[in-house]
């Protein structure tokens, strides 16, 4: 039987994303819509380190941001998932 969480971390690993890139991308893929507060509460992370890394993420194409005004202005993350990242890599059936 196949782990697909341990396939995506191994994927991700190959792809040289660092230890904490990974707990992102994964919490994304699972909640998706999240702000940075929230991810950093979450993970253990400050909100900073958070930021630089979804900068990164961003970049690479692995999330995407909304802007988002609900009583106050400011952006949710979620995890794009979409293969082109993945290129060349067999894992996940995205859907």
């Amino acid at each position: 039987m196949s782990n697909p969480l341990g396939e995506l971390v191994k994927a991700l690993e190959k792809l040289s994303f660092k230890p904490s890139d990974v707990r992102i991308y994964s919490l994304l893929l699972e909640r998706g819509g999240i702000r940075v507060s929230e991810i950093a509460r979450e993970l253990d992370l400050s909100a900073r380190f958070v930021r630089d890394r979804l900068k990164v993420l961003l970049k690479r194409g692995f999330v995407r941001r909304e802007i988002v005004e609900k009583g106050w202005v400011g952006y949710i993350y979620s995890a794009e998932k979409t293969r082109e990242g993945f290129e060349g890599i067999q894992i996940l059936d995205f859907g």
